[in-house]
Formats: C-alpha cells, structure tokens, sequence
C-alpha cells in the first residue's frame, strides 16, 4: 500500500528535525485520519493514493478493482536521503504488465513526486495514473481552483460538460469534475487560512477535483463527514488522455505541491 500523509510540522526555534519531523508549513497540508482503520481492498482515504495502471475503472470503465491494482501490492523503499531538511525515497513495485518506481522528495519548501511506468509486455498497452491529493483546507465551501481556464469539463456528479472560459472553479455541492489540458498551474485558494495550495505537473494533462458533499445524500461515512475538511485536487493522466506505453517503454508523470500565503483572500 502506497499513500503519503502528513508529519508533523516544524515549530519556530525548533532543534534540528529528523526525518520524521519533515514539514514544510505549520497547518497541515494533507488531509487524514488517524482513527480510519484503511481496510484493504477499500479504497485508501487521505493522504495521496496513486491510482495505476488505471483510474476509475479505467478508460473503458471495464476494470476493477477501482482506482487501479497499485494501492493493493507492496513496495519495496529505499532512502535515498534523510537529513533535517530533504527526505528522499524510492519505491519499487510490480504489476501484472507494468513495473512501478515513484519517487517522494520532502524539502522545506515543496513535496515533489515522480512516477515512472514501465511496460513489461511484448505488446503496445494502455495505462492511466493520477495522484488522488486530499488536499487540507479550513474550509471546503470557501475555496476556489484556479489554473483551470481552458480545460475540458465534465462533472460526473452532474453531467455537466464543456469548455472552461473562466480560470476560477468553485467547490461547490456535487464537485466531481475531470479537467483535461487545463492552462495550469493548478491553485488551490483556501481562504479560511488565508493560503494558496500550488500543484505544478509534468506528463499531467488530467486533473479532478473533487469534495464528497453533494447536494443530497452526502455519504455519513469518515470522508463523507470530514468533506469541509479537504478537497481531492487529483493530477495524472487519465480518461481522454489515457498513456499509449508502448511495448518495453516508459512514461514518467511528475508532481511538485508547495503551500503560500496569501493574506487577500
């Protein structure tokens, strides 16, 4: 299983931090929760899941389990680097057809990820991967993405569809929304803390947003009733943009997060 949560922060005249202390903000910047038990083959909440080799259940909506088999195997880590400011590590992993390397780097300013997918087929094949970010926020109902202008839309909790021409997205009731080629970077403005969440992408012309409120029939389970406390801002490639891998070849996605004030909002 392969989910990034948060670690604790770094208070102001701290003594020199070990790994286990990495952070880069004093608010938390991912969303989760201890007291959910993550039971297997669930699909893992909080933290960032990688969804591959698909997303949903693919692009054919043909695949199970959900989200992809990634999130049910073991990896192997190796640390790379661990002192009081970066922490680098490696994972490894196999899948039928497909072998998996992603890197996480925490520095004091940015958490970066690189994920690479290797095809171990003979023949060509279609992949998907997306970060699934739950994103921290003071309140859900306030916030905004921005970077979006452009994309193609379409919002799975109500069917709407179409081109972009503004560059704000509310969160609102029933956000479900797959975004493809948005102008980017992508901005997650949390005006109850009065900061702004950057997602800046390489490979990624796939990006969801997504809350668990909907208008009715809000789900009562942990994520349904923590929904103020985070929105998923989830990047990769996927759906439209699904990776044509090519027998014995890589594709590489790369993610970098970093966390700014912003007293206006």
């Amino acid at each position: 299983m392969l989910a990034w949560q948060p670690v604790p922060a770094i208070s102001a005249g701290a003594p020199a931090a070990s790994s286990s202390q990495l952070a880069w903000t004093d608010r938390p910047v991912l969303w989760f929760d201890p007291t959910d038990p993550q039971e297997l083959p669930g699909v893992i909440r909080g933290g960032i899941p990688v969804c591959a080799p698909w997303f949903g259940h693919g692009p054919a909506d043909d695949r199970n389990p959900q989200h992809g088999a990634m999130r049910l195997i073991d990896f192997t880590r190796e640390i790379l680097a661990d002192s009081a400011n970066r922490l680098r590590v490696r994972y490894r992993g196999s899948l039928p057809g497909v072998d998996v390397v992603q890197m996480v780097e925490m520095t004091d300013s940015a958490l970066r990820l690189g994920l690479t997918l290797t095809s171990t087929l003979g023949h060509p094949q279609q992949v998907e991967a997306v970060w699934h970010s739950y994103l921290r926020v003071g309140d859900a109902s306030r916030t905004t993405v921005r970077g979006v202008a452009g994309a193609d839309l379409h919002n799975y909790a109500t069917g709407q569809r179409g081109p972009l021409a503004d560059d704000i997205l509310p969160v609102r009731p029933d956000t479900d929304t797959v975004l493809q080629d948005p102008a980017g970077p992508l901005v997650l403005v949390d005006p109850a803390w009065r900061r702004r969440i950057t997602l800046r992408t390489a490979g990624c012309p796939t990006a969801v947003v997504w809350n668990p409120l909907l208008s009715q029939d809000t789900r009562s389970d942990l994520t349904g009733t923590a929904w103020r406390d985070f929105v998923c801002v989830e990047t990769g490639a996927a759906k439209e943009h699904a990776i044509e891998l090519p027998a014995g070849r890589s594709t590489t996605l790369q993610l970098e997060i970093g966390v700014h004030p912003d007293p206006r909002s």
